[in-house]
């Protein structure tokens, strides 16, 4: 009787106790690359000390153990994480998912990309930005994509954002450069 009274209680705690998100480098390594950045978000202004960062190639974490892992990106695809703005930006090259802020938060706009190179129209919807500023896409790699963000804000104008933007090795993952007029 004592026993089960033990393991009952036991229970009882057990299931009573929140976990916060928590990973190390050995378990980020191990996951795939959307896994990673919907992880990544979850730390955003994280204060555990870990950074995690999009390179055209890879998704890279450090911890604040000093230790860093990554996960590699397909070679057909490529992350943009773009920030529309009206007042306020900041340079970036390659997005800190982690800790990159943009100005207009969790508001709706229109985005059209359209594959440059074959006249495709890739997307045309309405999205939402998220809680950091930004909207993500993974995209074709090795491509120029015309991206043309609309805008209502509360005030009642209409703005525009209009961008090309390339999706090769060398180029920025983090794109702080789409000013709505």
């Amino acid at each position: 009787m004592i026993k089960k009274h033990i393991l009952l209680a036991l229970i009882v705690a057990f299931s009573s106790q929140s976990y916060a998100t928590t990973i190390d480098s050995e378990s980020f390594k191990r996951l795939d690359y959307k896994s990673a950045v919907t992880t990544a978000h979850t730390l955003y202004k994280n204060n555990d000390g870990i950074m995690i960062k999009v390179l055209p190639n890879k998704i890279v974490a450090t911890f604040a153990d000093g230790k860093s892992s990554s996960v590699a990106i397909p070679k057909d695809q490529f992350f943009l994480s773009i920030a529309p703005y009206i007042n306020s930006s900041h340079p970036c090259t390659n997005h800190v998912l982690t800790g990159c802020t943009g100005e207009i938060k969790n508001q709706t706009m229109k985005v059209v990309m359209i594959d440059t190179d074959t006249g495709e129209t890739l997307i045309d919807k309405k999205m939402t930005t998220q809680s950091d500023g930004f909207i993500d896409f993974w995209v074709p790699k090795d491509s120029n994509l015309a991206f043309n963000i609309y805008y209502e804000p509360k005030d009642g104008s209409k703005r525009v954002a209009r961008e090309v933007l390339s999706t090769f090795n060398n180029d920025r993952t983090c794109i702080t450069t789409m000013k709505l007029i």
